[in-house]
């Protein structure tokens, strides 16, 4: 099977991996007060904030995940460290995602990219859970072979995983093809890629109660780091495109106003517009006729009101 990379992810592959090398060698220690009080900083824009919120995901990403398990102390270590800086980044994670929502769902609407919210078509829906289902977010296959080839290159760049343990990918033929080319409707798809990418990078990010020794065994490790870093790599391929792409947005002069005036608004604007409604579907008997507009700026409030 062949599987194309574009030379974005096979840079972001080798940053990360040199990240990691410098990272085991220096052995800082995280600073996690900078990081905590990012994650309920509101005094800032969507878009400095999730910019920000990336960075921290890299470092402490880095931070925790480059040692040495060959080394009894490095896997005490480790222990440690994890159970006081792994709760922080699945909320750094979540954070992300809530910001994610809010543009996919609100933002992308209001710009025209695309007509209605899923959220909203599934809350008029018979099943909304089943067609939530149906309609649900999945990686698309040739993502599978990023991720296969991001853990190879891993694997092989960084200085502190067992080469005894890479995989057989001789029969996986790779071609290195130029970046795609970029635009406004693009952003959709760099989102909803971004947020399954995050949603897995989660899963791999056991809360600290559950971080054990086992986990530091060179099998379970030597796996799991990984694809951890294959995972954070993919996420910040596809968050660099969505930069780029604001950029094209922000050329727009029109746009850019839209953009800036939403983002401000949208809290105060929707808040009051739950009221009204609220009270209006109160005394109407009952919350069957909620409307979707209601729906909408519900769900709009909700997203934001956790950025």
């Amino acid at each position: 099977m062949r599987v194309d990379i574009e030379q974005r992810h096979l840079d972001s592959y080798k940053s990360i991996a040199q990240d990691a090398n410098k990272a085991l060698k220096s052995q800082n220690a995280a600073k996690t007060g900078k990081y905590k009080n990012l994650v309920e900083q509101r005094d800032i824009s969507v878009e400095h904030k999730k910019e920000k919120l990336a960075k921290s995901l890299h470092e402490l990403v880095i931070i925790l995940f480059s040692i040495n398990i060959s080394e009894a102390n490095s896997r005490k270590r480790a222990v440690k460290i994890f159970k006081a800086n792994i709760d922080l980044i699945r909320s750094i994670i979540k954070k992300i995602e809530s910001i994610n929502h809010y543009l996919e769902e609100s933002l992308l609407k209001e710009i025209g990219i695309i007509k209605s919210s899923l959220v909203v078509e599934a809350a008029g829906a018979k099943n909304p859970v089943k067609y939530l289902e149906s309609r649900g977010r999945i990686l698309p296959k040739e993502y599978t072979g990023k991720l296969e080839h991001a853990v190879y290159e891993m694997m092989q760049k960084i200085i502190f995983f067992d080469k005894k343990l890479i995989k057989d990918y001789s029969k996986k033929e790779i071609r290195v093809i130029g970046n795609e080319k970029l635009e406004i409707k693009g952003l959709q798809k760099a989102l909803l890629l971004q947020t399954e990418l995050l949603e897995a990078l989660e899963a791999k990010m056991p809360p600290s109660a559950k971080v054990k020794p086992r986990l530091f065994t060179k099998a379970v490790f030597n796996y799991w780091a990984p694809m951890v870093f294959a995972l954070l790599s993919s996420f910040e391929t596809e968050y660099g495109q969505e930069k780029e792409i604001f950029l094209i947005v922000k050329k727009n002069n029109a746009l850019r106003r839209k953009i800036e005036s939403k983002i401000k608004q949208v809290i105060a604007e929707k808040g009051k517009i739950l009221k009204i409604k609220e009270k209006r579907a109160l005394s109407m008997g009952g919350l069957k006729s909620i409307d979707n507009d209601y729906r909408q700026a519900f769900h709009e409030y909700i997203s934001a009101a956790s950025l």
